[in-house]
């Protein structure tokens, strides 16, 4: 049954595809704007209904945390994904032709579009596991919870930034701040509404093997920690010899690309301060522990969730086309890969 599920998986994607594709004309055909609010506020109400008669029609799981939370986050990445491929496709987009023409920064920036690529590449694949594992009766709370925590940590950071903007709001821009509050809050806590599909020990493992991995993963999460406060100091200026192999290599931390706006690459950086370097420090601290709460599990997933997501942002914004020239780095640059890739080494670790 999960072939079946990933099967039905890509038809969505293709439904969902032309789906987009109709609005996109009914955007371009429609010149008045209070029509044009109608309509795709209508268009996108039946399109929700269209696509979860379709996922109901052709998956055999009959939960509430797969339509209430699955689902939407499936869905999330699905359009996503084909914001994705139609930016590579061509500059002005086929399918969201009329959302890419959107001017305003805050919607199409060097952070938020790099957002949109990791949910729809990296979060879109974990979802299929995901739908996989769902489909053959298997508990897949894990790997949701990576993608909740990804949605999270993007609306926190993109909604910061833009309401504390000086910059005039585009009505989408609006819109898209009205329904934060799914993706900040109720789907991570729908995720974690789901009973564990496993049952974990307070105990750690006997034996050489696990006292091994326990030293080989200790100086991670040390390197992990580091890595987070020294892109924090280079943020605000302080300098040293170690620092400086930080800016030079790893210039996106200075982006500043939508004016009168907290900067988007900022919200990341203290994102990393403030809710993945306490997760790092509590999994230091528990690190040899005989016996830990089996709560570090969860913590470990989130704070995997949330580096993934935003050392793709600094990757992927360090590699964007869109990327002042200044701020891009030599794709063979292999201190930049060494600061960007620890981070996400050591949240494994911590797994």
């Amino acid at each position: 049954m999960g072939h079946k599920s990933i099967v039905s998986g890509i038809f969505t994607n293709f439904l969902f595809g032309a789906i987009l594709y109709g609005i996109n004309i009914f955007a371009q055909k429609t010149k008045d704007q209070q029509t044009l609010l109608y309509g795709i506020a209508g268009l996108a109400a039946a399109s929700t209904l269209v696509l979860y008669a379709f996922v109901w029609k052709w998956n055999n799981v009959r939960t509430w945390s797969f339509y209430l939370v699955y689902v939407p986050i499936f869905l999330t990445s699905t359009f996503d994904f084909l914001l994705t491929v139609d930016i590579l496709r061509e500059p002005n987009g086929t399918l969201l032709k009329e959302y890419l023409g959107i001017k305003d920064p805050h919607v199409h920036n060097v952070v938020s579009t790099n957002y949109a690529f990791f949910d729809g590449t990296i979060l879109h694949i974990v979802n299929f596991i995901a739908l996989c594992r769902l489909g053959s009766g298997k508990t897949s709370r894990s790997l949701q919870l990576v993608s909740a925590t990804g949605l999270s940590m993007m609306c926190f950071v993109y909604g910061f930034c833009t309401l504390t903007s000086g910059l005039p709001l585009h009505l989408l821009t609006k819109i898209l701040l009205a329904i934060l509050a799914i993706y900040a809050f109720l789907i991570p806590a729908g995720v974690l509404k789901i009973p564990r599909g496993f049952t974990l020990s307070h105990k750690q493992g006997s034996g050489i093997a696990p006292k091994l991995l326990a030293l080989i993963t200790l100086p991670l999460l040390v390197a992990a920690g580091a890595v987070i406060v020294a892109k924090a100091l280079v943020l605000n200026g302080v300098k040293n010899e170690y620092l400086e192999i930080v800016r030079l290599n790893d210039p996106l931390i200075f982006l500043n690309d939508v004016e009168k706006t907290f900067p988007f690459i900022a919200g990341v950086i203290w994102q990393n301060v403030i809710v993945s370097l306490p997760l790092l420090i509590i999994g230091f601290i528990y690190h040899f522990k005989a016996s830990k709460p089996t709560i570090l599990w969860e913590l470990s997933i989130i704070n995997l969730g949330l580096t993934l997501m935003n050392q793709f942002v600094f990757i992927g914004g360090s590699l964007f086309w869109k990327t002042p020239k200044n701020l891009q780095v030599n794709p063979a640059n292999v201190t930049f890969w060494i600061i960007n890739l620890v981070p996400v080494v050591g949240t494994l670790a911590q797994v």
